[in-house]
């Protein structure tokens, strides 16, 4: 589930310009690339970290023991004289998790001609997801029973019976003034009630914490009765009630067949191929190769069209394992894009995308759940029809260069993302939760990016590459920035690219 936060950025290219090699030219690439993410963004355009978005508040609802316990615990406070307590619960658990995939993108580009190249990108992944487990103590207003009264129950019940047994003697020799006899008899009737009490506690298979308002108030009525021992010169054990679950606990309570999850816990894929893409690419026009004065062209245009077939090579993460990132999507796309560049002079370059992914159906396994909440009781796996929606990319990276060589720019890009269709194609329980079409919640969505990059050119960027050494540089950078309508993953994207060519024939 969590693994749909690394699909494919919108500006998945190695780079962003309408470069081909000339005819003959072999171009090698490679990019390394660490694509992150520990938040998403909301509908209303909020931000959400992981751990939140897999937060599970361990009430009746998830915890049907609670439910009887409530009523038991109620009569008891009641025997007692105190309050009703607040409605049971063990506390929130939140999953801190941060997902992420490494690649290196090796590309090979070969010019056919001087208009016409093809060109194959082999991404070699490796797909990470780091969980470590929080409970919010806070909010708990319950704990485990038997870690309840301490680390010796049996000795804090034998201490308590201890004393009181020592009052009641005081009590039957009638060695106290008869005010003092009134009081300690009295006391006594207090102790056993209290007694009797906690012995009814001790029998619930949780307990009421000390940090709740619960646990607070019986430990002031406790510790009034040890006062008053204490007058008589009489010691009791003191009171120590349940602690909040520990994260071994918690995650017990939230994973196994009825959340139909394992627990979230560091994962790595290993290294594997992704999707590998096979594509042609035509540049119908490019002034920027004219050879002239040294001051280069005053306007030169170039344009580059690629269409891409991606193979659905890679893994796709596992439904059961909220931390595995996988290392592809898991179905194969069609994939068209168009480059245009325009430069003024030797200083401004504007790089201008448009791209629509179009991607096809396939059939695989998911966690059935909602993407608002995926840890619920109910989830289950089963075999869907799954056809993503479409991908809508506009990009625009202006472009300055400070020499022949080196150039900075800025990048904004615009990707919308159609909806999701879900169709169940295995068995789907009668009585289930939730139906395929939950998975559907948040997937149409529209996000903004902001980056940046820097570029070294061996070459002089508006002429031809054959002049220099053609070797190119760029260090890059971009994340989500703004979304509106979906759950959508705030990726953050480092890249470092170089890009070689040799010329092979004429």
């Amino acid at each position: 589930m969590l693994g749909l936060l690394l699909t494919p950025n919108p500006l998945g290219a190695q780079w962003l310009d309408a470069r081909q090699p000339r005819r003959g030219a072999l171009e090698l690439g490679v990019s390394g690339l660490s694509v992150a993410a520990e938040e998403r963004l909301l509908p209303d355009g909020s931000r959400q970290t992981l751990a939140d978005a897999l937060a599970v508040s361990l009430d009746p609802r998830l915890v049907p023991a609670l439910d009887a316990i409530d009523p038991l615990l109620g009569a008891i406070y009641a025997g007692l004289g105190l309050s009703q307590p607040e409605g049971s619960t063990l506390g929130i658990v939140r999953y801190d998790v941060l997902l992420e995939r490494t690649l290196a993108r090796l590309g090979l580009e070969l010019g056919i001609t001087d208009w016409l190249a093809l060109f194959t990108t082999v991404p070699i992944v490796k797909g990470q997801g780091f969980a470590s487990t929080l409970v919010d103590s806070t909010s708990a207003t319950m704990g485990p029973g038997e870690g309840g009264f301490g680390s010796d129950p049996t000795g804090f019940f034998a201490g308590l019976g201890a004393g009181i047994a020592d009052l009641e003697s005081m009590i039957a020799a009638d060695t106290l003034p008869p005010e003092q006899q009134q009081l300690a008899s009295e006391l006594l009737a207090e102790a056993r009630n209290l007694e009797a009490g906690l012995g009814d506690l001790s029998q619930l298979r949780y307990l009421p914490t000390d940090s709740s308002a619960a646990g607070r108030e019986l430990a002031g009525v406790y510790r009034q009765l040890q006062e008053g021992f204490e007058a008589y010169e009489l010691a009791l054990p003191d009171l120590a009630l349940a602690q909040p679950l520990s994260a071994e606990e918690a995650e017990a309570l939230t994973s196994g067949d009825a959340f139909g999850i394992e627990t979230p816990r560091d994962r790595s894929t290993g290294v594997k191929f992704g999707d590998i893409e096979v594509g042609v690419s035509l540049q119908p026009l490019n002034s920027f190769r004219r050879q002239g004065e040294e001051s280069g062209p005053t306007l030169a245009i170039r344009t580059r069209l690629d269409a891409l077939w991606r193979f659905g090579t890679g893994d796709y993460p596992a439904p059961g394992r909220l931390t595995d990132a996988g290392t592809g999507d898991g179905q194969n796309d069609l994939e068209l894009r168009a480059t245009f560049d325009v430069a003024v002079g030797r200083r401004l370059w504007l790089s201008l995308l448009a791209g629509y992914n179009l991607q096809m159906k396939s059939t695989q396994r998911r966690l059935i759940t909602t993407p608002a909440a995926p840890i619920q009781l109910g989830a289950y796996e089963t075999s869907i029809s799954w056809d993503p929606g479409d991908v809508l990319t506009l990009a625009v990276a202006p472009r300055l260069n400070f020499s022949r060589h080196i150039t900075v720019s800025l990048l904004y890009a615009l990707q919308n993302h159609g909806r999701d269709s879900f169709t169940a194609v295995g068995g789907v329980p009668p009585d289930a939760a939730f139906q395929p079409a939950d998975l559907e919640e948040g997937t149409e969505h529209t996000a903004s990016w902001l980056g940046f990059s820097l570029r070294y050119s061996a070459s002089d960027w508006a002429r031809d590459r054959s002049e220099r050494m053609p070797v190119e540089v760029e260090l890059s950078h971009r994340k989500v920035i703004d979304a509106s309508d979906g759950l959508v993953p705030r990726q953050v994207v480092w890249q470092v690219s170089l890009r070689m060519y040799r010329s092979i024939f004429r």
